[in-house]
């Protein structure tokens, strides 16, 4: 095992070796590449100078030829100005020949000046001058073929430093990626020296442990022949001489020695075991290197992933941005008028969804999935939004109808029964209407039981509700007591409270009943024989299971009691 190790050392120090070797050879090329750029920008800029101080000696050359033009030019206009004066002059002095003398007409001494003499000198000019302008030519020429050159140039020395600036990114990159793996390098080599000390410190220790071992077996094979012959010379002392304490003492003293030999000898045998397998259980360098491999693979796969999530996050945001302009958009363009919502009438209950069909095995797309969730909740939250709507509105008519009252008719104090049975249909009729609402609101609580706030109006509406029964059941009850007094003796709360419950149980039986019987609704408040004045006597108490059930027949009506409601509260509206 040692001897693995220490060649598994060797292999990684040579691969150490060979790995700085070439990352020197690879920075030495680098370096090359470097000088032979720098090299290169410097001809380019020498070359580059040299153009441009050659350019401004040919720009100062052409300034010269062009002052020397221009003062060529100007001898020559004030040369043909003086011929054409002295054209002139011969003109004028042409009819005085005869008259002049003959020493000014035919001078014999003084040479002749031959014309080509006279018109030499602006020949000469004009070829000087056309030779300026073919030099001037020629060096506008090699000037633009020059600057040419300079641009082409300027182009190959911006191209050349872009190279180096690529050349010189990449050589960074390269020594970062060389220093991280020189950094792992240093890490495997620190591992490697660390796992080679602590193998030699394990070797150390086992060599020393198999000694102690070998030095242990020996001394307890000593010390057991040592107790073998104590024991033989103490069976003979025994037989031959009766017990001594000292005998005894040296017995005991031997028994307890081996007692903490076998001790000793136990505890070195675990010790040695828990060793072995220690050593039997550390990693190989192969296994050490696959799951380094493996590691590698799970980063790079570990990226890939993240890089793909990003994608679907992105993907993801511009969808829902699609998305949100496309319900502003339904918003803008589907939205009904306020005033139109309230009119509509309530919609029938949707019909019971079509069973599921069965489940696929194709794998479905979260994004698509995310959008169908999205739109089956807005498309809820549209229709409970326009039902509550309705209901809101029909409930807040319903309460303005009752808040307003019931106009009643004036009655006669001769008609007394008449009155009484009228108190009692109008009570009736309130106790329906309050019973629709009840109905109504009850089937309200029941979808709005979701959240605080609802169930706070539903306790509100509840209450009022029960204010305005009260108010409306005093209202009636004064009429009667004015015009009949007879009838009306004193009537305790229980009676009141059989009368509420009955007369909700005639309300529930008259809205599921499609024909009432035709009694009439005076014969409520008498009693069998007639007799008004026993009410409280022939009336039973109403108990809690009474008004349980009242309570869930109220809740329970079907919703024909509230339309019911609604076309008689529309019928006795003033026009």
């Amino acid at each position: 095992m040692f001897s693995f190790c220490s060649s598994a050392a060797i292999l990684e120090s040579d691969s150490d070796s060979d790995s700085e070797k070439d990352e020197d050879t690879e920075e030495a090329a680098a370096c090359q590449e470097r000088d032979e750029a720098k090299k290169k920008l410097a001809e380019f800029e020498y070359a580059s100078q040299a153009l441009l101080a050659e350019l401004s000696t040919l720009e100062a050359e052409y300034e010269i030829e062009k002052s020397c033009r221009e003062q060529a030019e100007a001898y020559a206009a004030q040369v043909s100005r003086e011929n054409k004066k002295l054209k002139r002059i011969s003109a004028a002095l042409l009819p005085m020949l005869t008259h002049l003398p003959g020493d000014l007409i035919d001078p014999g001494n003084e040479e002749e000046i031959p014309a080509e003499q006279v018109l030499d000198p602006v020949g000469q000019y004009l070829e000087q001058i056309k030779d300026l302008q073919a030099k001037v030519s020629l060096l506008l020429d090699e000037k633009k073929e020059l600057a040419v050159q300079v641009t082409e140039l300027q182009g190959r020395v911006q191209q050349l430093q872009e190279q180096v600036e690529e050349e010189q990114f990449e050589k960074k990159s390269l020594q970062a990626l060389v220093a991280e793996r020189q950094r792992a390098l240093k890490r495997v080599k620190r591992v490697s020296r660390l796992l080679t000390e602590e193998y030699g410190k394990v070797s150390q220790q086992l060599d020393l442990e198999e000694e102690l071992r070998q030095q242990a077996e020996t001394f307890a094979h000593q010390m057991l022949v040592k107790q073998k012959e104590a024991n033989r010379q103490s069976m003979i002392l025994m037989q031959n001489i009766g017990p001594e304490t000292q005998l005894l003492q040296a017995m005991e003293e031997v028994a307890k020695m081996t007692r903490e030999l076998e001790e000793a000898q136990q505890e070195h045998q675990a010790k040695v075991k828990d060793l072995e397998a220690q050593l039997l259980g550390r990693p190989q360098a192969e296994e050490l290197h696959r799951l380094l491999a493996a590691l590698a693979a799970a980063e790079e796969e570990k990226v890939h992933l993240g890089e793909r999530l990003h994608q679907a996050e992105e993907r993801n945001a511009a969808l829902e941005e699609r998305v949100k302009s496309l319900e502003e958009e339904a918003k803008a363009t589907g939205t009904p008028s306020p005033k139109t919502c309230p009119e509509a009438p309530l919609p029938p209950p949707p019909p019971p969804p079509p069973p599921l069909p069965p489940a696929c095995h194709v794998p479905v797309d979260p994004l698509m999935a995310l959008r169908q969730r999205k739109g089956k909740q807005q498309a809820k939250r549209a229709a409970n939004s326009c039902t509550d709507d309705v209901k809101s509105k029909a409930v807040e008519e319903m309460m303005a109808r009752i808040k307003s009252g019931v106009v009643l008719r004036p009655a006669r104090k001769d008609a007394g029964d008449f009155s009484k049975a009228a108190a009692v249909s109008k009570r009736r009729s309130t106790t329906m209407e309050l019973q629709g609402l009840l109905a109504q609101s009850g089937t309200r609580s029941l979808g709005r039981r979701s959240s605080r706030r609802q169930g706070s109006q539903r306790k509100l509406t509840d209450n009022q509700l029960e204010s305005i029964l009260q108010r409306r059941r005093r209202m009636v009850d004064c009429p009667a007591q004015g015009q009949v007094p007879q009838l009306q003796p004193v009537v305790s709360t229980k009676y009141i409270t059989s009368v509420g419950v009955r007369e909700a149980r005639a309300g529930v039986l008259s809205a599921t009943d499609p024909h009432p019987s035709t009694k009439s609704s005076g014969d409520l408040g008498k009693t069998p024989t007639g007799d008004p004045g026993n009410l409280e006597a022939t009336i039973p108490p109403c108990s809690e299971e009474e008004s349980a059930l009242a309570q869930s027949q109220l809740r329970v009506a079907p919703l024909q009691m509230s339309r019911r409601i609604a076309l008689a509260s529309g019928s006795r509206d003033p026009p």
